[in-house]
C-alpha cells in the first residue's frame, strides 16, 4: 500500500472521530504554545534590554558608593588620573513627583553636566525637540518621552516652554521646585543607571542646590575606548573595593542576557513537561481507537493488507494528530506571547501608576526554536502511536471476523 493513500486512509479515520481527534490535539499543543509564548517573550525582552544598554555606551562604568559611604572629591581626582579615562561626571538622582489630575507621576530628578557628561557617557540620549539646560542654569530642564507624551491620558502632556513642578524627597524631606522645559528627549527606553524616559534632566549646579552640596549619588566614568575598560574598573576597584561598586555597560549586558537565558531555559523546560502530558494523551486515545477498531483491522487483513500497512495506518494518525497539534501550538504561543506582551505593561506599575519601565516589548521568535518544536511535536505523536499501532498489527482477522 503507498504512503500516500495511507496517509489519506489516516486522515479520513481522523475525520470521522473529529471530537476525540480534537481534544487530542489539543492536548499536544499545549507544550509547544508554552514553549513559542515563553521563548518569543523572555527573548523580545532580552534583546530589548540588550539593545537599550548599547545605548549607553560600551566605554561608560557607573560607579556608585556603598551603604554608608561617600563619594569624595578626592576620589573623582584620583579615578580622573587612572589611564585611559576620557573623563568622570558625578551626578545626583533624587525622587520626585509630578502631581496630576490622575494622581501622582513618579519621575526622577537626574542632576549632570548634560552638555558634555551625560551626552558622552550615554551617546544614545537624543533630544526629540529644544536643547539640554547650559551647565548654570538652575531653572531649565529636559524632560524624558513619557513625561512629555504619558500614555495615561489623565498625566498632563509638557511641551517646550511650559513649566513643570515637581515634589522632591531627598534626605527625608519634601519640597517643591519649579522647571522649564528647554527640551524633550527621545524615547530611550530601560538604563541601569536611571529611568530616562520617566526622568527630569537638570544641570548639576541645580543638583548642588537641592541637596544642599550633599555626597553625589554615583559617577559615569567614560573610558577612550571599550578596550580601557576593564582595566579602570579593576583600578577602581583595587583602590576603593570596600566603598564603592562598580559596573560597566558590557557587565550590565552580561548579567541581564545571563538571567534572560537562564530563565528562558527554566520556563521552557517547565513547560516541556506537557509533552509528556501529551504523549500520554495520545497513547491513551489511539489504545482506545485500536480497540474499538478491531473489526476494521480484521476486514482490512482480510482484504489483504499486511501487518505493516495496518501499523502504518494507526502511526499516520498519530502523527498527523502530532504534527497538527504542532503547528497549531506556535500560532498559539506566538498570539500569547503578543497578548502577554501589551498586557504586561498594564500590571507592572511602579507606586502610584507609571508604566513598567520596559513597556511594550515586541517579542521575538528564533526559527530554530519553531522548528524544534514542531518536530518534536511530531516525535511525540509518532512515538506515542507506535505500541497501539503494533498492538493493531497483532490483531488476528480470524478470530475477530469468527466472533463478529
Amino acid at each position: 500500500m503507498k504512503l500516500t493513500d495511507v496517509f489519506l486512509y489516516s486522515f479520513k479515520s481522523l475525520q470521522e472521530r473529529k471530537l476525540r481527534a480534537a481534544l487530542t490535539i489539543l492536548g499536544i499543543l499545549i507544550g509547544p504554545a508554552a514553549i513559542i509564548g515563553i521563548t518569543g517573550l523572555t527573548s523580545g525582552y532580552g534583546n530589548s534590554i540588550t539593545r537599550q544598554l548599547l545605548q549607553l555606551g560600551t566605554n561608560t562604568i557607573l560607579v556608585e558608593p556603598n551603604s554608608g559611604k561617600t563619594i569624595t572629591q578626592n576620589m573623582i581626582n584620583t579615578i580622573n588620573s587612572i589611564k585611559g579615562v576620557k573623563g568622570v561626571w558625578p551626578f545626583y538622582v533624587i525622587p520626585a513627583q509630578i502631581s496630576t489630575p490622575g494622581g501622582n507621576e513618579n519621575v526622577e530628578v537626574f542632576a549632570i553636566n548634560l552638555q558634555q557628561g551625560l551626552q558622552m557617557a550615554v551617546p544614545g540620549l537624543k533630544l526629540a525637540e529644544g536643547s539640554f539646560p547650559s551647565p548654570y542654569d538652575t531653572y531649565g530642564a529636559a524632560v524624558g518621552w513619557n513625561i512629555a507624551n504619558p500614555t495615561n491620558t489623565q498625566y498632563p502632556h509638557f511641551k517646550l516652554n511650559e513649566v513643570v513642578t515637581v515634589k522632591l524627597f531627598y534626605a527625608g524631606q519634601t519640597f517643591s521646585k519649579t522647571f522649564l522645559v528647554e527640551g524633550i528627549l527621545q524615547k530611550f527606553g530601560p538604563s541601569y543607571i536611571v529611568n530616562v524616559d520617566q526622568g527630569i534632566f537638570v544641570s548639576l549646579l541645580t543638583g548642588s542646590q537641592i541637596t544642599g552640596n550633599s555626597p553625589y549619588s554615583g559617577l559615569l566614568v567614560v573610558a577612550q575606548s571599550p578596550s580601557d575598560v576593564n582595566y579602570i574598573m579593576g583600578q577602581i576597584e583595587k583602590t576603593y573595593g570596600n566603598q564603592l561598586t562598580v559596573m560597566s555597560s558590557q557587565q550590565a549586558l552580561n548579567i541581564a542576557n545571563s538571567i534572560t537565558g537562564t530563565l528562558n531555559l527554566l520556563l521552557a523546560s517547565a513547560a516541556s513537561v506537557s509533552f509528556l502530558v501529551a504523549f500520554v494523551g495520545v497513547t491513551t486515545t489511539m489504545y482506545t481507537s485500536t480497540l474499538e477498531r478491531t473489526k476494521e483491522i480484521g476486514i482490512l487483513k482480510a482484504l489483504g493488507f499486511k501487518n505493516r500497512d495496518v501499523m502504518n495506518i494507526f502511526i499516520f494518525e498519530s502523527a498527523i494528530m502530532g504534527l497538527i497539534g504542532g503547528l497549531l501550538g506556535v500560532i498559539a504561543g506566538m498570539g500569547a506571547s503578543y497578548l502577554l506582551a501589551a498586557i504586561i505593561p498594564h500590571f507592572l506599575k511602579f507606586g502610584n501608576g507609571n508604566s513598567f519601565i520596559l513597556g511594550y516589548v515586541a517579542p521575538v521568535f528564533s526559527i530554530k526554536v519553531i522548528f524544534i518544536v514542531i518536530i518534536a511535536s511530531l516525535l511525540i505523536g509518532i512515538l506515542a502511536g507506535a505500541a497501539p499501532a503494533y498492538k493493531a498489527a497483532k490483531v488476528d482477522p480470524i478470530k475477530v471476523l469468527r466472533n463478529e
